[in-house]
């Protein structure tokens, strides 16, 4: 049979009632309902199935407990991993490419010849056109026929019409 673990009691039992009370947080709330009752001598396995969490997780809520405290049963969130181009470095993209009549899969492609990072579609109209709010640039082929003066004929040609 595995050692039960040990729990430091670092608040007496009607603190820890009164700090689950006034938690509002659900995550720290239920992880502090685990810790009191363990407070009331039952078994890991017991609060596991009454918190409907597995054994291990519980286990790791009391080693949080046993080292931190309260402070140890709250998440602590990093964010996710860093961003392989800077904002910084897009804000330079975005200068370099502008008036140039790239679409996104061009950018996409200059993205990964000027700076060596490969990025998908997606991922390239998002920070463009959700991010920066870069407007589109719609391509559109010019008729080589067309007239330099193409708007004071068509002028000159309303003009006369009644």
């Amino acid at each position: 049979m595995p050692n039960k673990p040990s729990l430091v009691k670092h608040l007496t039992k009607d603190q820890l009632e009164k700090a689950y009370k006034s938690e509002k947080h659900s995550r720290i709330k239920e992880r502090l309902l685990a810790i009191l009752l363990l407070y009331e001598e039952k078994k890991v396995p017991e609060v596991a199935a009454l918190v409907r969490r597995g054994i291990s997780t519980i286990e790791l809520w009391i080693s949080n407990w046993n080292k931190q405290g309260v402070d140890g049963l709250k998440t602590h969130f990093t964010g996710g991993p860093k961003p392989k181009v800077p904002a910084s470095e897009w804000d330079k993209i975005i200068s370099e490419i502008e008036n140039k009549g790239m679409t996104i899969q061009d950018v996409a492609v200059y993205v990964k010849d000027t700076r060596g990072v490969s990025y998908t579609y997606k991922w390239v109209w998002d920070v463009l056109r959700r991010k920066r709010h870069l407007r589109y640039g719609k391509p559109y082929k010019v008729n080589e026929r067309r007239p330099e003066d193409a708007d004071a004929i068509l002028k000159k040609a309303r003009g006369s019409l009644p």
